[in-house]
């Protein structure tokens, strides 16, 4: 094994372009070099004569046939990443801060963290080459703080008092996120051929658009089978006896996310050193809208109407990025 490496190498501009605004743009790209991970090198050749035979004694086919799966952990990996970020961003003026970006990027690998064990075949090993698990393709952000123009110290209500105790001093946050899913890979099961050891993908009908165009969950979410499919089954098809399928790895996209973020906050001083902070933070509020997870992507004629449908499956914990749920939190602080 040789000594992995990584590199990494930007460039960008910045524009101040009125008063208080700033344009930025920058270019990020990195690669990861001769990185470590596995694969089966005592695999039988996909391309070996007369499959259908070699298919019940497999064993003796294989270049080393007195062992079985002989993991060989080595420099196989490399990935690499290239973003374009533009990010506008207003600073504090009037009370109100905005700073929004928007990233295009793309992050392809050959293996994530099955090390490339699943992959097609370990003699073409760039047959897995493709997005990564992680890649985001478009990510857009914006965030935004305005202290509200009411009390003491601002435009309207300008003085002390019970009236700016209840009413004066409050603070307005919002973030919102879009961004398209991460890719996936589709499979297949339940075909009636037989098929030498390798990842399981299908064959794509040419012409047939793989995603429910405009995609929608529908009026019922349950049972599964009543939802709208994110997959077109149609758009797959098994493959013939002992041959690989031509779809490669995460080559679709699971949906994406839409949240929202709102903050109301408030400050009491009560002694020179001690303050009282009263804030209400909200989450996937007010539009409640659904951050699903990733559709069921087994290809199998036996089990169709669960396939391409979400399912329960959503994205994001309790406040994490993207939760489902929407939910509020009342947060009572004493600083001193």
């Amino acid at each position: 094994m040789r000594l992995p490496y990584i590199m990494n190498w930007s460039a960008g501009f910045q524009w101040n372009f009125a008063q208080n605004w700033l344009l930025e743009s920058t270019y990020q790209g990195s690669a990861g070099v001769r990185l470590l991970n596995n694969w089966d090198i005592n695999a039988v050749p996909l391309d070996i004569p007369n499959p259908a035979a070699v298919f019940p004694v497999q064993q003796n086919f294989k270049p080393y046939p007195q062992f079985g799966s002989i993991q060989h952990y080595s420099n196989y990996g490399h990935n690499s990443y290239h973003g374009a970020t533009w990010r506008v961003e207003k600073r504090y003026s009037h009370g109100l801060v905005i700073n929004s970006f928007y990233t295009f990027s793309k992050s392809l690998n050959n293996g994530d963290s099955d090390g490339g064990v699943g992959g097609i075949t370990f003699y073409n090993r760039s047959l897995e080459k493709g997005r990564a698990n992680y890649d985001i393709r478009h990510r857009f952000v914006n965030v935004m703080t305005y202290e509200l123009p009411l009390g003491k110290g601002r435009r309207f209500l300008n003085r002390g008092g019970i009236v700016n105790g209840f009413l004066g001093g409050w603070d307005f946050a919002w973030t919102q996120t879009l961004q398209s899913g991460p890719p996936m890979t589709v499979g297949f099961a339940g075909s009636p051929s037989n098929y030498l050891a390798g990842a399981s993908r299908p064959n794509p009908v040419a012409g047939v658009d793989p995603l429910t165009p405009d995609w929608d969950i529908g009026p019922h979410r349950f049972p599964t089978s009543a939802q709208v499919p994110y997959l077109n089954a149609a758009a797959f098809a098994y493959p013939a006896a002992f041959a690989p399928g031509s779809l490669g790895r995460n080559t679709l996209e699971a949906p994406g996310i839409n949240w929202t973020q709102i903050s109301l906050s408030k400050e009491w001083p009560v002694y020179e050193r001690l303050r009282f902070i009263l804030r209400w933070d909200m989450n996937n509020m007010p539009f409640k809208t659904p951050a699903y997870g990733a559709p069921n992507s087994t290809y199998n004629l036996q089990n169709l109407p669960n396939f391409g449908r979400v399912g329960t499956s959503t994205r994001g914990g309790f406040s994490d990025i993207g939760t489902a749920s929407p939910n509020q939190l009342l947060v009572l602080r004493l600083e001193w």
